[in-house]
């Protein structure tokens, strides 16, 4: 009761939900902040919605409901000018929404192709899998960005399960406004369920959506701010999570675009080194249907006495590069 009567008088969030509001107002996602700023004020989808009417926004309770849980985002100029009001009727400073809207997602042909840039579907990502994660995330998402360096190491147990990828990446902005980039992960089977991401230096963790049936999994994560074009941008994140009936045999990275500088490493526990080890690389490549067959494999690559082993690249067209081993 005390709470939606405050929220009807715009006396401001109440106090079991200010702490959470504040916090997720700065670090986003919108449709986070949004679902946390309506259970702050009080009122109901179909009270916001006749205030925005009041204020000349022709807005449906679907939409705002579709906002908030992250099924579709506010794009349109007019769509726009209703999240700005959507401050007021919510109680909160000018401006709080709408700075967590990234850049529009693009109509059509994305006017900014990247050069020498290929579809998720040259590196074996199915059709479907890239529409689930349309109706959450924007695919295009790492389309402005530049990846200058990408720094990836695998840790493997004692039973040769990988269990953790700690992964740093420079970017630099290939437009105004940047301010997140896309992961993607494959697992080894779908009964392992979904990986966990960790953000690190320099980013917050958005949506995820995970394709069970496929076992892909795609994180959002966010940058502290808007980029610049041109400027450049650092920042870390892991991936944890152990599959109890798989023993890993790859590390496998997919470049849907030209990358200047790329280092893959795997850390062996001593009680599980490989026999083996080798290089793998598919430009360009249509995996799913060359699977195999279409990867070339280098000369054997040396494992160190620590148990360590690395491939180092550089200025490397889209497609998928990796390491492969060999247990016995």
């Amino acid at each position: 009761m005390t709470r939606t009567f405050a929220a009807a008088l715009d006396l401001g969030p109440a106090p079991e939900h200010e702490e959470e509001l504040g916090e997720v107002l700065r670090r986003g996602p919108f449709h986070l902040a949004l679902q946390a700023a309506i259970a702050a004020s009080g009122l109901s989808l179909e009270t916001v919605q006749r205030r925005l009417q009041a204020r000349g926004h022709e807005v449906s309770v679907a939409s705002l409901s579709y906002w908030q849980r992250g099924r579709s985002r506010p794009e349109r100029a007019s769509s726009l000018d209703t999240v700005r009001s959507l401050d007021t009727v919510l109680g909160l400073p000018p401006g709080s929404l709408i700075s967590l809207l990234g850049p529009a997602r693009p109509r059509g042909r994305w006017a900014n192709h990247v050069p020498g840039s290929v579809p998720y579907t040259e590196l074996g990502h199915s059709e479907r899998t890239v529409e689930i994660l349309s109706d959450t995330l924007d695919p295009e998402t790492n389309q402005r960005l530049e990846t200058l360096s990408h720094h990836q190491d695998l840790y493997l147990d004692e039973d040769g399960r990988g269990y953790r990828m700690a992964v740093r990446r420079v970017l630099r902005a290939r437009a105004d406004g940047a301010d997140r980039m896309l992961v993607m992960n494959v697992g080894d089977d779908p009964e392992a369920g979904s990986p966990v991401f960790t953000a690190g230096v320099n980013c917050v963790l958005g949506r995820t959506v995970y394709d069970a049936e496929e076992d892909v999994t795609a994180a959002e994560l966010l940058f502290h701010r808007k980029l610049s074009i041109g400027e450049t941008y650092l920042a870390e994140y892991e991936i944890s999570g152990v599959n109890p009936n798989v023993r890993t045999t790859e590390l496998t990275l997919g470049f849907r675009q030209p990358t200047r500088e790329c280092v893959l490493q795997v850390v062996f526990h001593p009680q599980a080194v490989p026999a083996r080890c080798y290089p793998v690389w598919q430009p360009q490549a249509k995996q799913q249907a060359a699977g195999r067959r279409g990867r070339r494999e280098e000369a054997e690559q040396r494992i160190e006495p620590n148990g360590s082993v690395h491939v180092a690249l550089v200025d490397i067209p889209a497609g998928l590069y990796g390491l492969r081993w060999d247990w016995e």
